[in-house]
This record gives C-alpha cells, structure tokens and sequence, in this order.
C-alpha cells in the first residue's frame, strides 16, 4: 500500500516546481509516510477525494506560511487524521536505517 500510495502523490504534484513551497510540502508528507507507513493507506482512500487531494492540502499549509518544518508536519498530519511523528522526518528514517551515524566520527579511511 505503501508504495501505491507514493506513486499516486507523485502523481498528483507532478507539476509542482522542484524545491518550490508545493513541492517541499509534498516531500514532507512522503517522509512521513516512510516513517509510518501504516498511515499510508489512510492517505491513500483520501487521496481519492477531491478535498483531500494532494493539491488541497498544499494550498492549504502553503496559505499558513509556516516557517517551522514541524509545524507544517503537523498540519499535514492533522490534514489526513494521521499520527504526529515524535521526530521531524526525514532525520527519523535516515538515522534509523544507519545508527552508527549518531554522534559517531567519521573514520576518513572507510570513506576510500
């Protein structure tokens, strides 16, 4: 489910600009979804609803001008009646797939 719902929000924002506001918003929702996947299906049914489309969330968290990325988590979450993650994605997902990465240095040698 996971995966057909990320193909159709791309679907749906495909004529966002790369880096734009509306673009930025729909990445954000597919972190969200890459960390909770159980919400995907959720999002999905939704998506089929001319309200709850893809475009209608934009236009509404880009109207709110919200500079905080958690504050524009929350209202994609509260858009689609899905949990609020405790940690801003994408840092959830990417420090969970590598653990060493927390805190650690970096050995240059394993880097050649």
């Amino acid at each position: 489910m996971y995966n057909k719902t990320i193909n159709k929000i791309n679907e749906q924002g495909k004529d966002f600009q790369k880096f734009s506001n509306e673009w930025n918003v729909m990445q954000q929702l597919i972190d969200i979804l890459t960390v909770q996947k159980t919400s995907a299906e959720i999002v999905y049914q939704d998506l089929d609803i001319k309200e709850m489309q893809l475009t209608a969330l934009v236009d509404k968290v880009v109207k709110k001008r919200l500079s905080d990325p958690y504050k524009v988590m929350e209202e994609i979450c509260k858009f689609y009646s899905i949990p609020v993650p405790e940690e801003l994605p994408p840092e959830v997902w990417r420090n969970a797939s590598n653990p060493a990465s927390k805190n650690e240095p970096i050995n240059l040698l394993d880097l050649i």
